[in-house]
């Protein structure tokens, strides 16, 4: 099923930082929440406020389509960390959230994240039609 999404819809989710996704380049070992991961974590509340609310059927889904986010402060490996994604404009398939993401002293990063809405099988044709292209190149 695929319901209207709304302007306000929210999502919060608690996540501890693991190993995989520190950096391992300012000193030895991993230890700082790195940027990828968190802008990843931020995308994945997003995705899920959607599947959840909206687009239970297993044919809707969504992909990121713009990112910017803002790396606010170091956090270590094995801190909780708390996400939020709320939404905030709806324009036909594209869907526009508020991000941030605190551990238990601060704020450590907030943007804007975009989603496009997609029909899986749709998406995946399109997909295999270019990877076809791209092999015949």
């Amino acid at each position: 099923m695929v319901k209207k999404i709304v302007n306000g819809a929210a999502k919060e989710r608690k996540i501890r930082v693991n190993e995989g996704q520190g950096t391992s380049f300012l000193w030895e070992g991993e230890n700082v929440f790195s940027t990828p991961s968190m802008i990843s974590e931020m995308e994945e509340t997003c995705r899920l406020l959607l599947k959840e609310e909206f687009l239970q059927d297993e044919e809707w889904d969504s992909v990121g389509t713009l990112v910017n986010i803002r790396h606010l402060k170091a956090t270590p490996v094995g801190a909780e960390i708390k996400l939020k994604a709320k939404v905030v404009n709806v324009n036909n398939r594209r869907v526009t959230f508020e991000v941030d993401a605190v551990d238990k002293i601060e704020k450590i990063g907030e943007g804007i994240h975009e989603r496009t809405i997609i029909n899986i099988p749709e998406f995946r044709e399109r997909f295999n039609t270019k990877l076809k292209k791209l092999d015949a190149m």
